[in-house]
């Protein structure tokens, strides 16, 4: 069987119907937190005078995105149209008061309680967009280049308005965004959706499943790997006397992701999920184990940008994964913890990174970040992983057993 096949156009997505309604608005939405990080961290900072106070209210806002999966939880329940108003009119409102008034950690921690969960959000509705149809994994792939470009581009508008305007006045923005790309997704008539839940709940909701939880782990790993690439670009660049270069080298990880998710969406893969996954992750691993031998940053630049080129995939075959082991009412939750573990393995692993360079050389770093890499590329290609991970169209080995105990 081949490996590949034609996966329709991006043209064929967008034609769909109700797509270009829902989308743009959602993107516009997605666009503020885009914005939110360096917004947020120089308000507190200009508020406070205070470098460690503003780390601490992003790191604050980033640790209640913890809340995510439970708040995707009550959209699975109850609809987009219902919650996500609410969520992102009270998150927008205390983003404003945060720039309009002394900082209050209390009202940051707040506001990350209340982030709406637009990016799973969306990826529900395209799950609905093109049911029945051969479109889903290239509306993914499709959904996942324009996450990355607008991750690309938020700083840069961000910086522009901090130059022209101020910092407040650029978390304002992201607050207004939030709130206009929000209400007018929900206009869109598959934002009224429900699936219908079990009988019987279970607290943890989709992490029971095997399935799932397998996935996770390998994101978590995975995401640990690519911080010590970030993280390691970072000392490189310090090291060689250029510190700002390391940004050109971070965007060029970017635009490396947004040609992969191009190029994987434009065709319809057909082998098994865990084989995917493995070579994507075997790419990013030989990226960085070149890097380790690498000492220049145009060339540094030229590597990651290479490996880059896995990361929108790696995601695009997760989510897949995860809609093939979770059932239809909790699939926007499964695809918010997807994104959850992706956070928590990066802090871990720029958490390690960050004591470990300053005890060894960013070579020792990235040569770390492609063995482990590697490791979990061999660990998901192996021979025994079919027989856990999902398989396309169907289930993985233990994923009927867990369904029943929803």
């Amino acid at each position: 069987m081949s490996g590949t096949g034609r996966a329709g156009s991006y043209r064929d997505v967008l034609s769909l119907p109700s797509a270009l309604r829902t989308f743009v608005p959602a993107l516009l939405g997605r666009l503020s937190y885009g914005l939110l990080p360096l917004s947020l961290l120089f308000t507190v900072q200009e508020s406070t005078d205070s470098f460690a106070t503003a780390g601490a209210a992003v790191a604050l806002f980033g640790l209640t995105s913890l809340s995510m999966p439970y708040k995707a939880r009550l959209v699975d329940r109850f609809s987009q149209r219902r919650v996500l108003p609410v969520l992102a009119v009270s998150c927008s409102a205390a983003l404003v008061l945060i720039a309009s008034t002394t900082t209050n950690l209390a009202l940051v921690g707040l506001a990350g309680l209340l982030a709406p969960p637009l990016g799973p959000s969306m990826r529900s509705n395209w799950r609905l967009l093109t049911e029945g149809s051969p479109l889903k994994e290239r509306a993914y792939a499709l959904d996942a280049v324009c996450e990355e470009s607008l991750f690309l581009g938020g700083p840069l508008l961000v910086g522009v308005l901090i130059s022209v305007v101020s910092a407040p006045a650029a978390l304002g923005c992201s607050a207004g965004l939030m709130v206009v790309g929000t209400l007018a997704m929900v206009t869109s008539p598959v934002t009224s959706h429900t699936a219908a839940p079990p009988t019987t709940r279970q607290i943890l909701g989709p992490l029971v499943i095997p399935g799932l939880q397998r996935i996770l782990l390998v994101i978590a790993a995975t995401a640990a790997g690519i911080s010590v690439a970030y993280l390691c670009v970072a000392g490189v660049a310090q090291r060689s006397g250029s510190p700002g270069a390391a940004g050109y080298v971070e965007a060029a990880i970017g635009a490396g992701s947004v040609v992969g998710g191009l190029l994987w969406g434009r065709r319809q893969h057909t082998r098994p999920w865990h084989v995917h996954l493995g070579g994507l992750i075997a790419v990013l691993a030989a990226g960085l184990l070149t890097a380790s031998l690498v000492g220049n940053l145009v060339v540094l630049g030229l590597v990651m940008a290479a490996a880059g080129v896995a990361v929108a995939p790696i995601f695009v075959v997760s989510y897949l994964a995860a809609d093939t082991v979770t059932p239809p009412y909790q699939r926007t939750e499964a695809s918010t913890w997807i994104n959850t573990a992706n956070n928590l393995g990066s802090a871990a692993g720029s958490a390690l990174t960050g004591l470990t360079l300053d005890r060894t050389t960013p070579s020792h770093g990235f040569l770390g970040g492609g063995v482990l890499l590697a490791l979990v590329a061999v660990a998901v290609r192996r021979p025994t992983g079919a027989r856990w991970w999902p398989r396309r169209g169907g289930r993985s080995g233990p994923g009927p057993r867990a369904r029943r105990r929803q």
